[in-house]
Formats: structure tokens, C-alpha cells, sequence
């Protein structure tokens, strides 16, 4: 038997807009239409870093397990834990992904700013996760930027068994 996942789609509509689609394993899910420029980005960079991270507790892992899209959206930092943590990690890696990414500086200006608001350290986030989840964001964009208008790019989100 195959290890359970969370099926996504992104399905290209126009220039400014896709459906972003969530299948759970139990047959379980929800499609909507989305505004592509920002909301895209975002949902692609929790996808990397949440899948080379191996986070179960954050976007996509509670897309799987409750709630809907929206609602995890408007919760945002507010949800605690390992799903505020990566907030704090997506928001900013959105405008470092767009240049040269300096991933030892990333990762201390985070530091520097969890410490500055005395919040709990983000044990998990290190240089090297920094640069591959900036990598698997880079390839999956350039499979989005590949997929015809009508087309849909699927991915695969593991969960724990």
C-alpha cells in the first residue's frame, strides 16, 4: 500500500488567476480560485520548505488533516507551534527567493529577529534547508511557468502514516 498523501493541484486559468486544488487521502478536499501573483509564491514556498523540512504541522499538513484553505490562510501565524514558525520562515524567504539568496544570512536575520521579539528559536531551520527549499521552489516554479493555460501541475505532499 502506498504511504498516504496529500494531493495538490495548481491548474494555470489566466495570466492572474488559478484554481488551487487539495485532495486528502479519505477522498476529503476543496477547490478554489486564487489570485496568482502573490498567493502562488507563497503556497509554493510552504510546499518546499515544508517538504524538505519533513513538517507535518504546518500549512500543508493541517490542510490534510483539518479545517479548510481559507481558514488556515486567515489563522495564519495565530494557529501556534510548528505552523507559526513557518510563517515566520515563508513570509520573509518570499522576497529572498527572488535574488541571490545568501541562506547563513537568511537564517540569522531570523534568529535575530525571533530573539528581538522574544520568540521561541526555530530549531528545525538551518543554511542548508534554506537552500534546498529555495532549490525545490526555483523547479517548482519553472514546472508552473511550463504548464499550458488549462494545464495542471499536480504534486505530491507526504503525511505520516
Amino acid at each position: 500500500m502506498a504511504d498516504p498523501a496529500l494531493t495538490v493541484r495548481f491548474t494555470r486559468l489566466q495570466d492572474d488567476r488559478h484554481r488551487f486544488e487539495y485532495l486528502r487521502p479519505d477522498g476529503t478536499g476543496e477547490a478554489l480560485e486564487l489570485e496568482t501573483h502573490s498567493m502562488l509564491r507563497h503556497d509554493l514556498l510552504h510546499f518546499a520548505l515544508e517538504t524538505e523540512a519533513g513538517l507535518r504541522g504546518s500549512f500543508y499538513g493541517l490542510l490534510a488533516k483539518v479545517g479548510g484553505y481559507r481558514e488556515l490562510i486567515l489563522a495564519g501565524a495565530d494557529l501556534g507551534g510548528e505552523a507559526a514558525m513557518t510563517e515566520r520562515v515563508v513570509g520573509p524567504l518570499q522576497s529572498a527567493v527572488t535574488g541571490d539568496l545568501d541562506a547563513e544570512a537568511f537564517v540569522a536575520r531570523i534568529v535575530e529577529f525571533s530573539e528581538d521579539m522574544d520568540l521561541p528559536p526555530i530549531r528545525w531551520l538551518t543554511a542548508d534547508l534554506v537552500a534546498r527549499s529555495a532549490e525545490t521552489f526555483r523547479r517548482l516554479e519553472g514546472r508552473w511557468k511550463a504548464t499550458p493555460f488549462g494545464g495542471t501541475m499536480e504534486l505530491s505532499f507526504p503525511l505520516p502514516r
